[in-house]
C-alpha cells in the first residue's frame, strides 16, 4: 500500500524577502514528492469561514490519513492545530513530521531557552527536519527527543531558464581589483550596516527592503540598489565575487538577538548566494558554518573586522568552483529531498 504525505496548508507569497520564496520552494519539493495538502479557509476569509478549519482538520485526519501515511507541518504553526494532530494520532497511529522554518521565540529574544509553547510544538513530531546540527544541539538542550534530522542548508529552486542564465553569468564573470560583496534581504534590520567599516577596495552592493530614512544611515562603501524578485535577484547577486551572511547590531562582533540567531538559523541568504553561483562570507560560529566548511564553499570568519585579510588570502577561483558545484543540487531542491526521505522512513 502506498504511503501518502499530507501537508498542513501554508501561504506562500511574494513577499521580496526570504520569507515568500523559502516556503514556495519547501512546497515545491513536497509536490515532488506526490505530498497531497490538507485544505484550510485562506487568511483573508471572515473569521467565521475561518471556524471551519479545525472541524475540517479532524474529519481529514479521522477519514483519509492511514496508519502508514506521514503528515508534514512547519514551525511556525498554528498550536491548536499541532495538538490536535497528536492527540489523533493516538488513534490513527500516522507519522509526525516538522519542518523548522523558523522559530521565532529563539529569533527575536536571543536566548537559548525557546517559548514553552513552541517547544511543545516542536515535540509533537516524531521527525523533525531542523535547520541544522547547531540547531539540533539546542533543541536537545531544551528538551526535544525526537528524532532530528539536519537538513544542512535551504534549496532555491530555479527552472532551466534561469539556470541557464545564471551560468552564462558565471562563465562570464572576472574578478576585479575592487571585491563586490553582495548583501540581500531585510535591510531595515541588518542594522550593522550602518556600524561597521568596509575596507577601501570593498563594494558592499545591497538589494531588499530600505527605508529612505535608513538608507541615509548606511556605512561608506555601501551601495543599495533597491528590490528585486526572488526570480530576479540571483542574476544580479550572480554578478559579484562574494554573498555575505551577518546580522546584528555590532559594528564588528555578532551582537543582538537577530544575530545569535544565527546560530541556529539556516539563512537563506546562504541559499541564494550559492544557488547564483558566488562564495559565501559567513560568521564561523553559524549555523551555516559547517555546511560552507564541508563543501569549501566559501569563507567563514569570526568577525568583521577579518573580513579584509580573510577574502586577499582566498583562493577565489577553488571557491567559485565549489560553489558551483553546490549549485545545481539548490536548484533541484537536493537538502531538503534527502531529508524528507530520510524522515518518511
Amino acid at each position: 500500500m502506498k504511503n501518502n504525505i499530507y501537508v498542513l496548508n501554508q501561504r506562500q507569497d511574494e513577499t521580496f524577502d526570504a520569507a515568500g520564496k523559502a516556503m514556495r520552494d519547501v512546497f515545491s519539493v513536497l509536490a515532488d514528492k506526490k505530498a497531497k495538502i490538507i485544505w484550510s479557509v485562506p487568511k483573508h476569509c471572515s473569521k467565521y469561514l475561518k471556524l471551519l478549519d479545525l472541524p475540517y482538520l479532524v474529519l481529514f485526519l479521522l477519514f483519509c490519513v492511514k496508519k502508514s501515511d506521514s503528515v508534514f507541518y512547519s514551525i511556525p504553526e498554528n498550536h491548536l492545530k499541532i495538538r490536535l494532530l497528536k492527540r489523533l494520532q493516538l488513534l490513527k497511529k500516522y507519522r509526525i513530521i516538522c519542518f523548522i522554518n523558523d522559530l521565532n521565540a529563539f529569533r527575536y529574544d536571543g536566548q537559548n531557552d525557546g517559548d514553552p509553547g513552541e517547544v511543545r510544538a516542536l515535540a509533537a513530531a516524531d521527525k523533525i527536519l531542523a535547520p541544522n546540527v547547531n540547531t539540533v544541539s539546542m533543541l536537545k538542550k531544551n528538551g526535544i527527543s525526537s528524532d532530528m534530522i539536519p537538513v544542512g542548508i535551504w534549496d532555491y529552486r530555479m527552472n532551466e531558464t534561469q539556470i541557464a542564465k545564471i551560468r552564462e553569468i558565471s562563465h562570464a564573470h572576472k574578478k576585479e581589483n575592487a571585491v563586490k560583496i553582495a548583501f540581500a534581504g531585510n535591510l531595515n534590520k541588518s542594522e550593522f550596516l550602518s556600524a561597521m567599516e568596509i575596507p577601501s577596495d570593498v563594494r558592499m552592493e545591497l538589494w531588499g527592503k530600505l527605508d529612505p530614512e535608513r538608507e541615509k544611515t548606511l556605512a561608506e562603501g555601501c551601495h543599495y540598489h533597491g528590490i528585486l524578485s526572488s526570480d530576479e535577484i540571483p542574476f544580479a547577486v550572480g554578478e559579484m565575487d562574494y554573498g555575505l551572511v551577518w546580522d546584528g547590531s555590532g559594528k564588528d562582533d555578532i551582537e543582538g538577538g537577530l544575530g545569535e540567531y544565527l546560530r541556529y538559523n539556516n539563512s537563506h541568504k546562504c541559499a541564494l548566494y550559492l544557488a547564483s553561483g558566488i562564495p559565501v562570507i559567513v560568521w564561523s560560529q553559524s549555523g551555516m558554518a559547517n555546511f560552507v566548511r564541508e563543501h569549501a564553499c566559501g569563507i567563514t570568519i569570526d568577525r568583521l573586522g577579518d573580513l579584509d585579510q580573510a577574502i586577499h588570502t582566498a583562493d577565489y577561483e577553488k571557491l567559485k568552483e565549489a560553489a558551483l558545484a553546490v549549485a545545481p543540487k539548490l536548484w533541484e531542491g537536493y537538502y531538503l529531498s534527502q531529508a524528507i526521505d530520510s524522515a518518511c522512513g
